[in-house]
């Protein structure tokens, strides 16, 4: 299918959904807090967090703490879940216009709320030192062009906002921050909470990167930025773009599968309708509580 056809077929979704307006605000509710309990896991999982969805529950929910589990990944759950409450608000209170002036200063607060609790001397700091990102093909840009790249990047969101269609506009952005790469650790999770902020803002739905696409997300963000050295299409026509759009189009079928059933028979309490608790991907975690694969993450180069 093509991303022109991914689109269509997302913005008839949204249509079906938006018929539901405010008539099910409390299973909005409790989609709310299980998305937050599900990106929280997915997007700590695939950096390697070795908390699974059921780890997540118990730390955020019930407070029980799990064993074998690191401080960092514990900081790491905690500040994704408030970094998360943060996107939500700021997507639905703010307009995009006002979004787009204030981007930079969201990006550095969805950081700084995410990455306080594991050293808050970089939460929401530019890096001054040049990182690179394990398995990628390309090295971010070095501390001194941040500023810049950053202001740049605000300037050409502000120009994209009203032209491209807000799955690819989220997409972008996404793609862009992380290509920039200005903070010392935690670029990925920033990125997809923008990403997740700007659809949000827009009436779409979060996305869900599972661990088991972690290689085939890894993958297509990193040929689309090489793809960005060469093509000025890169934008509007890229692998990466397209697992996004996917994964939009299957955000709304399940939203709008809850809220069908919601309608159809309000007596049913609401969690034992919850699509997302029978999907049949699983986190690829072994039974001894290890990640099958590597931990991506930024380092600093030696001098």
């Amino acid at each position: 299918m093509s991303i022109s056809d991914l689109l269509s077929e997302i913005d008839c979704k949204r249509e079906s959904l938006r018929k539901y307006g405010n008539q099910l605000a409390d299973a909005q509710r409790y989609h709310d807090a299980y998305s937050r309990l599900y990106n929280t896991f997915t997007s700590n999982a695939i950096e390697g967090n070795t908390f699974s969805l059921r780890d997540t529950k118990m730390w955020l929910e019930d407070g029980i703490t799990v064993n074998g589990k690191t401080r960092n990944e514990l900081y790491e759950v905690d500040g994704h879940a408030k970094a998360f409450d943060y996107m939500l608000a700021t997507a639905r209170e703010m307009s995009i216009d006002d979004i787009s002036r204030d981007l930079l200063v969201i990006i550095q607060d969805l950081h700084r709320e995410f990455y306080r609790m594991i050293d808050f001397r970089f939460a929401g700091v530019y890096r001054d030192q040049q990182v690179r990102i394990v398995n990628a093909s390309l090295l971010p840009p070095p501390p001194h062009k941040l500023l810049m790249m950053m202001d740049s990047f605000r300037s050409t969101f502000a120009e994209l906002k009203d032209s491209l269609h807000p799955v690819i506009l989220a997409a972008y952005a996404h793609l862009r921050l992380v290509r920039i790469h200005p903070f010392i650790d935690g670029n990925g999770r920033t990125s997809r909470l923008l990403m997740n902020l700007i659809l949000v803002n827009r009436g779409y739905q979060i996305i869900n990167i599972e661990p088991g696409d972690r290689s085939t997300y890894f993958n297509a963000l990193d040929l689309a930025h090489l793809q960005e050295t060469t093509d000025d299409n890169y934008i509007s026509d890229n692998r990466f773009l397209s697992f996004i759009a996917r994964l939009e189009l299957e955000e709304l079928k399940r939203t709008i599968e809850l809220f069908e059933d919601v309608s159809q028979s309000p007596e049913t309490p609401i969690p034992e309708k919850q699509p997302w608790f029978h999907r049949k991907k699983h986190h690829p975690i072994q039974r001894n509580g290890t990640l099958c694969g590597h931990r991506i993450r930024t380092f600093a180069l030696k001098p």
